[in-house]
């Protein structure tokens, strides 16, 4: 019994252990096969899924007048899914032929027939991302969606619709090495580089689908993270003295055939930019915004930087405007070579600050300097730091050029006689037109900037406020001095440039006159003619830099090429900125001169009437008016009927006037090339359709 019982008990045992063994084992088998098929699934979707970037809506850049410069327009990528369930044969076969037809008619891009071919073979194939169309606007979709078989309705339609956004400058060419560019696969500039991290915003994602042919196609699970839009920005640019500075730049810079021409106008009291114009010789021999020259491109000077020789003699109390230099009628020797005045000058023995500094004394400057720094030239090196001379701007724009400006120790017998008129430093005009601000200001430093704002719908999320330095480059008194000897070079009867000089208004500045050079190359034969200042010079509003490179003709200096540019912007601003008439004393001669066309409220242009002292009858229903006068300076005003439900006739404007009475008719309006207007797509008299976009033809 006790034998039997031990077999029977060992045999169950074994045929536990083996039953048990056996599922085991089985359970093995299922939990190989079980991961097995995940992880192929598992790579399978790796392969087949896959999350993609969705962009958020790109910020907008706008100008301090609430002009759009930049912004984000969407268009459409239309796709047809003719695998959808819903599309029945019924559905597709009744609705193909009048398809065909439209697809002909708005794209022509095949013929009717050949459109019904590619209809019927993608609905065979059942493709699912058949390409309608690769871009298309908003209106254009809207009628998309009306067409036969997408009317079916969106699953029965087989319709797929993806939006893009597409970047567009609304001024076209207007201020473009400023506001940047933002394309795909290439390197942005401007403020579109410089602010990307704030107008971009945070992408998203959504999950895509690889199917047959290799294309992607969202999921229709919506699995989506959602982007979150960019700010938007407010910049320092005026879009009216924007226009004013490129157009007047770009007539100087063809009438002299230059190489390139920049212009940089600033807000005294704050450092705001006004405007920056660009403008380089392309290879068709038209000009271009291409390269930004104010802040890339750094030269010797030339005789804008003798103001800094003087302001620190000034500072430094080693002179006053009383005092006079020997210049030996314009010759002198430093390091064994001869310096001269250019050949002129040499009529005179001894020179004031205020008459050297009107006629460009070459010697004068350098002897001055000499007397005063020679065996002290640390102190003289240390005073250009003062003034901010040897720091870059910072302006908020990437690719600024180093000012270069030797170290003292790695001066030779004649550098500082040169640097004195010019050479042997070099700078971009963004550098130099702070430190002539800075005169205007009464020896306040004010760092130059370009956004102001920051903005997400509408609220105010950073300010810049303007920065000005907490200790002044030079005393008021020093300032004074500097101020009065750029007078005399516009109102000296010798100044160079006395050219410009008007019974309207004051000015004060300094020309400019060096030989081009080009890295270690050398010299050239062409001049660098620049001319920098400020108006009105009784109360500063404006300090600007004309410079012009390689200028063709018989008289190219600064005080022939760059002084008239810069005066032309200051009529011109003079005219039509509020802000700078009222600078103006009341008992101007200005109203003697012709007014150029300007709009604006009734209130603003009776301010001008005022300001010049002429009287005009404006009606009580007028809301906006314009002024303008002819070569005789007789003077007109007269009522702008924004209120009219047809588009105005904007022939011969110049573009911001244009898009001011456009904008105020409710039209998106975007313009090419520069110049008054000449032609319009809208014709005037058409009735106003709000939202819809002209565009405007510039020469």
């Amino acid at each position: 019994m006790n034998i039997k019982s031990n077999i029977l008990f060992r045999v169950y045992l074994v045929g536990v252990l083996c039953t048990l063994f056996g599922v085991a084992v089985l359970g093995k088998v299922y939990l190989i096969q079980t991961d097995t098929k995940y992880n192929w699934k598992k790579q399978a979707d790796s392969l087949t899924t896959k999350f993609f970037e969705v962009n958020g809506e790109r910020g907008n850049i706008y100008s301090a007048d609430d002009k759009l410069l930049a912004t984000s327009v969407p268009f459409f990528e239309l796709h047809i899914d003719f695998a959808s369930k819903a599309m029945t044969k019924e559905i597709f076969d009744r609705n193909v032929d009048s398809l065909a037809y439209y697809m002909w008619k708005t794209f022509n891009q095949n013929t009717e027939s050949g459109y019904r071919q590619q209809l019927k073979n993608a609905r065979k194939e059942k493709r699912r991302y058949f390409s309608l169309a690769p871009k298309v606007n908003y209106i254009v979709l809207n009628q998309i969606k009306k067409w036969p078989l997408f009317r079916e309705g969106k699953f029965k339609g087989g319709l797929i619709v993806e939006m893009h956004q597409e970047r567009t400058n609304p001024y076209g060419y207007l201020a473009q090495r400023v506001i940047g560019l933002k394309r795909d696969n290439v390197q942005n500039i401007g403020l579109e580089e410089a602010a990307d991290s704030i107008l971009k915003g945070v992408n998203g994602k959504i999950l895509k689908q690889k199917i047959a042919g290799g294309e992607w196609v969202p999921i229709k699970s919506g699995r989506q993270i959602e982007p979150k839009d960019g700010y938007d920005i407010i910049t320092t640019i005026d879009i009216g003295l924007q226009d004013i500075t490129e157009t007047t730049l770009l007539q100087s810079v063809t009438d002299y055939q230059a190489d390139f021409g920049c212009a940089i106008l600033m807000e005294v009291k704050t450092g705001a930019i006004k405007a920056i114009a660009n403008l380089r010789k392309m290879a068709n021999g038209g000009y271009g915004e291409v390269y930004n020259d104010a802040l890339g491109t750094s030269n010797e000077p030339g005789s804008v930087f003798k103001l800094a020789g003087y302001l620190s003699l000034f500072d430094d109390g080693y002179i006053t405007l009383k005092d006079s230099i020997n210049t030996n009628h314009a010759s002198a020797v430093y390091g064994g070579h001869p310096l001269t005045d250019d050949g002129h000058n040499t009529q005179y023995t001894f020179l004031t600050p205020g008459k050297a500094f009107a006629i460009s004394s070459n010697v004068a400057i350098a002897n001055w300097l000499n007397k005063y720094y020679g065996n002290n030239k640390d102190k003289f090196y240390k005073k250009l730091q003062q003034f901010k001379l040897t720091q870059l701007t910072d302006v908020g724009i990437k690719g600024e050029r180093n000012p270069f400006i030797n170290k003292p120790q790695n001066w030779s017998a004649m550098s500082l006689a040169w640097i004195a008129h010019g050479y042997e430093v070099k700078f971009t005009p963004l550098q130099i037109l702070p430190f002539y601000n800075a005169v205007a200001n009464g020896g306040t430093h004010v760092k130059p900037y370009l956004i102001q704002q920051v903005v997400d719908n509408g609220k105010v999320i950073r300010d810049y406020k303007p920065q000005s330095s907490t200790e002044k480059i030079c005393s008021p008194e020093a300032a004074a001095m500097a101020k009065q000897i750029m007078l005399r070079v516009i109102e000296d009867e010798n100044g160079t440039g006395r050219s410009i000089r008007t019974p309207h208004y004051r000015i004060a500045g300094k020309t400019g006159t060096a030989k081009m050079s080009f890295d270690n190359k050398g010299f050239t034969n062409k001049n660098l003619s620049s001319f920098v200042g400020f108006f009105p010079a009784d109360n500063p509003l404006y300090s600007c830099i004309v410079v012009v490179g390689g200028p063709q003709g018989l008289l190219t200096t600064g005080g022939a090429v760059s002084a008239p540019i810069f005066r032309t912007m200051a009529d011109k601003i003079i005219t039509s900125d509020i802000k700078t008439i009222k600078a103006i004393n009341k008992d101007s001669a200005i109203a003697n001169k012709p007014i150029p066309f300007a709009i604006g409220t009734k209130d603003e242009i009776k301010e001008i009437n005022n300001r010049f002292r002429i009287k005009f009858d404006f009606k009580p229903e007028w809301e906006y008016a314009f002024m303008k006068s002819d070569t005789t300076g007789k003077f007109f005003v007269g009522s702008m009927p924004v209120e009219d439900k047809t588009v105005p006739n904007v022939k011969g404007m110049l573009a911001d006037d244009a898009v001011a009475l456009l904008e105020n008719k409710g039209l998106v309006v975007s313009f090419y090339g520069k110049g008054k207007v000449s032609m319009q797509t809208i014709p005037a008299g058409s009735t106003i359709v709000k939202g819809s976009i002209i565009q405007l033809i510039l020469n």
